[in-house]
């Protein structure tokens, strides 16, 4: 697998996204706002009746312009999800967050150098659905993971190959 920051020495292990409930509050905004919209219209062009065309035209247009903003809203956080990635490769971490046009952020860590990894899971939501957060901290960096899916198994996988990078001494670079 081919990412921005891998070294060709590096083997892909596994790659992760946030978990889904991440988008869980954007979405509940799209379909509220929505809905808000459609009851609206409904009442504005179902029961009032606008008897003006210029004023249903200029209803009209409003609220389509609403509706737009509120779907690219949710568009932009979907693909911000999308496109924000964890991969573990067999040497390091890699975090990379990206939007369309403007961020594009990557933080790596070797996994040889981390002194502790943390998991920690707040709240009955976090432990039903089986997210939470993992800290993994080097001697002067930390990496903060928020919403990690699967939490117990990739912190399982993470520390197996934090080990098997201690025991191979490290990185080997050109």
């Amino acid at each position: 697998m081919h990412f921005q920051g891998r070294d060709v020495h590096e083997q892909f292990q596994f790659y992760f996204r946030q978990h889904w409930i991440r988008l869980l509050g954007p979405f509940s905004s799209m379909i509220f706002w929505s809905a808000v919209l459609a009851g609206s219209g409904y009442v504005i062009f179902g029961i009032l009746q606008v008897p003006e065309w210029q004023s249903r035209h200029g209803i009209l247009i409003a609220l389509f312009a609403i509706f737009a903003i509120v779907q690219l809203n949710f568009l932009l956080r979907f693909y911000t999800y999308f496109l924000s990635i964890f991969v573990i490769t067999d040497r390091r971490v890699h975090r990379i967050k990206k939007t369309l046009l403007s961020f594009d952020d990557h933080q790596s860590m070797d996994l040889w150098n981390f002194q502790e990894i943390h998991k920690s899971q707040h709240g009955p939501i976090q432990n039903l659905l089986g997210f939470g957060t993992l800290v993994l901290e080097a001697q002067d960096t930390q990496m903060r993971m928020h919403f990690v899916p699967r939490i117990a198994r990739i912190y399982g996988r993470i520390s197996h190959l934090r080990e098997r990078a201690r025991e191979k001494g490290g990185t080997v670079r050109k």
